[in-house]
């Protein structure tokens, strides 16, 4: 049996997520099972990729000799539901294409983007017009609506209890970063909302890769929702240099986006998403949030709720 070395951060997500005993044993059983679908699917294992959190991703070559990726999923629902998306999207040219799939075990085998290298946004306004190319593309009305998805608020939510949870044990959260307005501005979105896309859900700069026409999506989560939300993730959470400023400006006239729903949901993210032990990123939210009036940017949304046409 080929042996294989699993990134620490890989093992630590996995024992975190299902606990010590589970987590090792789940760890343990992966050279079995890489080893099973490469004999199945006739691929030949070449490694595995770092970034995993939630799965193991396995660098392969099929029979043929063409670059793939084998995903196998810590949980057999969202693997089934990546599979569905990545379906969905597969017309785009802005995700992996599924090349082999196993629906019982969530499985599946995709094909590898090239270069393939993390879009970390660093390079000024060009990233704000590859970012916006994109989004066009993930959101093109040729594009089948899909499997049933949960509500972008759902999401929502999730992401402002782990901001509780992560606050509650910080214990030293700057006190411009307020849960309580995130959640008011939170609130009025949604009631002011009308737009109706389906999302990737999770559009930030580590689930975007560098491919041969542009930039391609990973790991799409999927919701319906409010389209400005999608790019308020990429905006609020990156390392710079770009200002939050700079990005909500450069995306202000994209024609997907409202620019007060943009700038508002942006504020929501910058809370649910600063890290102070991120201290590049915690610093530019800790800039916007300090020069950003949650109260005048609920009483915009309240005059002009988003007009965007619903799905």
């Amino acid at each position: 049996m080929k042996v294989f070395e699993f990134p620490d951060r890989l093992i630590k997500s996995i024992v975190f997520l299902r606990g010590e005993d589970e987590g090792q044993a789940w760890i343990a059983a992966l050279p079995r099972r890489i080893g099973w679908y490469a004999n199945r699917w006739e691929l030949t294992v070449q490694g595995i990729a770092e970034g995993g959190a939630m799965s193991c991703c396995v660098f392969c070559t099929t029979a043929d000799g063409v670059p793939a990726v084998l995903k196998i999923p810590l949980a057999k629902p969202s693997g089934r539901a990546e599979i569905r998306q990545l379906e969905r999207l597969g017309s785009s040219a802005a995700v992996p294409l599924i090349v082999r799939r196993a629906n019982s075990s969530g499985v599946f085998l995709m094909s590898r983007i090239l270069p393939g290298t993390t879009a970390w946004p660093i390079n000024g306004i060009e990233d704000s017009r590859k970012y916006g190319d994109l989004l066009r593309r993930l959101t093109h009305s040729d594009l089948p609506v899909g499997p049933r998805l949960k509500d972008l608020s759902a999401v929502a939510r999730i992401r402002l209890d782990w901001a509780r949870q992560h606050f509650a044990n910080a214990g030293d959260v700057n006190d411009i970063v307020s849960i309580g307005k995130a959640e008011r501005v939170l609130d009025v979105l949604l009631r002011t909302a009308t737009t109706r896309h389906v999302l990737h859900a999770d559009l930030q700069a580590k689930n975007i890769l560098e491919g041969p026409d542009g930039w391609c999506a990973i790991d799409p989560l999927g919701a319906i929702g409010d389209i400005n939300a999608e790019a308020a993730l990429w905006v609020a959470f990156q390392n710079g240099p770009a200002t939050t400023e700079d990005r909500l400006n450069e995306l202000h006239d994209h024609e997907l986006l409202d620019g007060h729903r943009l700038r508002a949901w942006t504020y929501f993210f910058s809370v649910t998403e600063y890290r102070p032990y991120l201290p590049a990123s915690a610093y530019r939210i800790e800039e916007f949030l300090r020069r950003t009036d949650p109260q005048e940017m609920i009483s915009r949304l309240r005059e002009r709720p988003s007009g965007c046409p619903a799905l």
